[in-house]
């Protein structure tokens, strides 16, 4: 039996996304992005909460 090896191109990039605490406070914070989803995992500069989410980013999003 023969198994035929494929090759795929490897989808990651940096992209900054925009993020918002619960406090108010608006940011942007780059994140490391693999076949279109990234972990945004940062502190609020204003109340220091932990802000964890997950980024859905579409590829025409990325290259804008």
């Amino acid at each position: 039996m023969v198994v035929a090896k494929q090759e795929k191109d490897i989808d990651i990039r940096f992209v900054e996304v925009p993020f918002k605490c619960k406090c108010g406070h608006e940011g942007k914070e780059t994140i490391l992005v693999a076949n279109n989803v990234g972990i945004l995992d940062t502190r609020c500069e204003k109340c220091n909460r932990r802000i964890v989410e997950a980024k859905i980013v579409e590829s025409e999003e990325a290259h804008a």
